[in-house]
């Protein structure tokens, strides 16, 4: 099943049964409100919303003012936005209860942005955008010490392939919106 979806507000979105999408999201106004709290809330309840919507969370990386997942539609690719909306949901609660800024719910997240990956040069490019991402916004010199994703585990767990990986798919190419 596939569908796309164009509306007036928001990003078009191609709707592809059992694909790989990459999703990336921001904060309102990008602001630093991803503390370490905010992210361990943010990280469970993407994978409790994963369990109630059928994705399978591959990769992923919080900073404080975004992040990037890798995760894999289940058969009803058609409820991608519910599933966004249940986790962004759940933390923005989070961080309205524990947040000493005043913030509402509507201004935890901005809209998120969706690629729908059909080539496997796209996809390994797009990893490797996510795994240096902290590399990129300065907050590590090298991605396998940033621990807020899950390109950590993987290095300590196969260094070499993700060496490997990392060398032979190029990210600088891949357009994402990270401007933040």
């Amino acid at each position: 099943m596939e569908e796309y979806k164009s509306y007036t507000h928001t990003p078009p979105h191609l709707f592809r049964a059992g694909a790989k999408y990459f999703i990336t999201a921001s904060t309102y106004e990008k602001k630093r409100i991803l503390d370490d709290a905010a992210k361990e809330k943010l990280f469970f309840s993407l994978l409790k919303s994963c369990v109630n919507y059928g994705w399978k969370l591959e990769d992923w990386v919080i900073l404080d003012n975004h992040y990037h997942i890798m995760a894999n539609a289940p058969e009803q690719a058609l409820n991608l936005s519910k599933f966004v909306a249940e986790y962004h949901k759940f933390t923005a609660l989070f961080i309205m209860k524990h947040n000493s800024a005043p913030v509402t719910l509507s201004k935890v997240f901005n809209n998120y942005w969706d690629t729908c990956i059909t080539y496997p040069n796209s996809y390994y490019a797009r990893l490797n955008y996510l795994y240096n991402n902290p590399v990129k916004h300065g907050y590590v010199q090298n991605a396998q010490d940033y621990k807020w994703g899950s390109f950590y585990i993987r290095y300590y767990r196969d260094k070499e392939y993700m060496e490997k990986l990392l060398n032979d798919f190029p990210y600088d190419i891949v357009k994402v919106i990270d401007d933040y």
